[in-house]
């Protein structure tokens, strides 16, 4: 049985509180990567990289009109300055006014949930130093108001108030038992448009990091050009005026489900080429839908008619 069904679930009734996402299994069991088929890539293909993070939204089969304007990843600046804490709620912390921040909102213009390795740098630094560890952070407040200002800057880190990349996992047929990946190292964008190398997907605190100068797009690659090189990512050394910059260039792949010995899987994924390093992103219970609807998935993974036009309405809105 899939299992990011239940977890998407799960994440939609808590308010998608980021820090449970940073939890894995303490075991690894090795899959097996298996590739859906050039019609399913070129389905994919159809959706501008720029929008991938599009996929990283709760389902909601009550009322899919939401969904749209409901991703984990949508970018947000701050009216006012925001207690947050972890989930223990120990401590907390304050980020000032004008934070950028990505996270999800209870759609009434407050946020519930913040990713923290999505904050800049400055924020970041704060925020482990003060909660710890965590993937993301909880505001003190139900009634913040802190999803009432979308940041509107397209830049490297956010395209129309939507992050890109947020969470670019380093793609590997032996992860900890986890659709998302976040065992495995990963890639990730700050809202000062740093691109930061994590060696762990459970070290969320940024080690290795560099500022993007630069960057330009396709519709299925984006490329950015660092000061510095970021050691775990693909660079090439160009010349830039009198000077160098370090290009890095992520475009996309393969669709492939991870399939284990018991035939479970975690789901979908778009595979992201980075030279000759891959990672991915997971195209979550919306890509199960609509990727499931095309292969003709039967037994207990059947996708139901509802759910098949809800995912490929979705989809085909990102085209």
């Amino acid at each position: 049985m899939f299992k990011i069904k239940t977890s998407a679930l799960l994440l939609t009734l808590l308010g998608a509180i980021m820090g449970s996402l940073g939890v894995t299994s303490a075991s690894a069991e090795k899959a097996r990567i298996v590739n859906t088929g050039q019609h399913v890539d070129s389905l994919i293909h159809k959706i501008d990289i720029r929008n991938l993070s599009y996929f990283d939204t709760p389902y909601d089969s009550t009322n899919p009109s939401t969904m749209r304007n409901n991703s984990r990843c949508q970018t947000y600046k701050l009216k006012k300055s925001m207690k947050i804490a972890n989930q223990n709620k120990h401590k907390e912390v304050t980020l000032p006014k004008g934070s950028v921040v990505t996270g999800l909102s209870d759609g009434k213009g407050n946020l519930i949930s913040i990713e923290n390795p999505s904050l800049s740098i400055k924020n970041q630094k704060m925020v482990f130093k003060t909660l710890g560890n965590w993937h993301g952070s909880i505001p003190i407040s139900k009634n913040n108001g802190g999803a009432q200002q979308p940041y509107t800057r397209n830049t490297a880190f956010s395209y129309k108030s939507l992050a890109m990349f947020p969470f670019l996992s380093v793609k590997s047929n032996n992860p900890v038992y986890d659709a998302g990946g976040y065992s495995l190292p990963f890639v990730s964008i700050s809202a000062d448009s740093q691109l930061v190398y994590h060696t762990k997907g459970s070290r969320y605190k940024p080690k290795r990091y560099a500022k993007i100068k630069k960057f330009k797009m396709t519709h299925s690659s984006i490329t950015y050009y660092l000061t510095k090189p970021v050691k775990g990512v693909a660079t090439k050394k160009v010349k830039s005026g009198k000077s160098h910059l370090y290009r890095v260039t992520f475009k996309m792949s393969r669709v492939f489900q991870m399939m284990f010995a018991d035939y479970d899987t975690d789901g979908y994924s778009l595979t992201i080429n980075n030279g000759k390093q891959s990672y991915f992103i997971n195209l979550r219970e919306i890509g199960w839908n609509y990727i499931g609807s095309i292969v003709g998935l039967t037994g207990a993974d059947t996708v139901s008619p509802t759910d098949a036009k809800i995912a490929t309405d979705y989809v085909q809105s990102l085209y």
